[in-house]
């Protein structure tokens, strides 16, 4: 099912009229249509939790079709237990997904970025992990660089907020082409750094000596937190 086909299908389940699903979001009448239709270029994070709010569906299904449609909260109604579904855009803060590849090689270069939805997030684990929702981003790798930590056609979260290198911790990097890698960051015994692919083949994916002149130059986008994807 279709991102759209599950905007419809909430809006209809709701028995609410297009305007009154409008007016809760604080968006026109067209915006709904457009977003019934396919056209969801104009639905922001916060028009989709204000849509899970007025529909009683979950936003990450609605985003992404994942987990339950609906959440199950059982509460006390006159003496008695009922279970009942509700969304919790509390619980969960949705990072926006940029259709943007990060190589994991020598850089892919992206000639065009849209923001494709997003993905949700519990927001305790974003606060156990000590970042903000704001300063997180989703992009798609690209590349056998970096397995069998990050595979092709993964999902990877960075915070664009820790940009500052760390021994062994992942980021996202930007070449001096415009194109995008992720690798990680290593610090030597003799305090000298490089960047690393973490497959093991060094004869295709070469150590890249950094020096510490231009270390803190790096225009490094963010630290890599989060990776998922398929498995075999």
């Amino acid at each position: 099912m279709e991102r759209h086909e599950r905007i419809a299908e909430a809006i209809a389940a709701s028995g609410k009229k297009k305007g009154e699903i409008a007016a809760e979001c604080g968006v026109a009448n067209s915006a709904v249509t457009q977003w019934i239709n396919g056209d969801s270029k104009s639905l922001k994070p916060e028009n989709l939790y204000a849509l899970a709010k007025a529909t009683g569906y979950r936003a990450e299904w609605l985003a992404i079709g994942m987990g339950p449609k609906q959440e199950l909260v059982t509460q006390e109604v006159g003496g008695t237990y009922e279970s009942h579904r509700t969304p919790h855009e509390d619980d969960y803060a949705l990072i926006p997904q940029y259709a943007i590849k990060g190589d994991c090689g020598a850089g892919y270069l992206n000639g065009h970025v849209e923001v494709k939805g997003g993905l949700a997030f519990k927001r305790d684990w974003l606060a156990k992990m000590r970042v903000k929702a704001d300063n997180l981003y989703v992009i798609y790798a690209d590349g056998d660089s970096m397995e069998p930590y990050i595979f092709e056609g993964d999902v990877v979260l960075f915070d664009g907020s820790d940009t500052e290198p760390r021994d062994r911790q992942v980021y996202a990097i930007r070449r001096p082409d415009g194109g995008i890698s992720i690798k990680r960051i290593i610090q030597q015994l003799s305090g000298a750094w490089m960047i690393r692919s973490d497959n093991p083949d060094k004869t295709a994916y070469p150590d890249e000596p950094v020096s510490q002149a231009t270390l803190h130059e790096m225009p490094i986008l963010g630290r890599v937190i989060w990776r998922g994807g398929g498995i075999g």
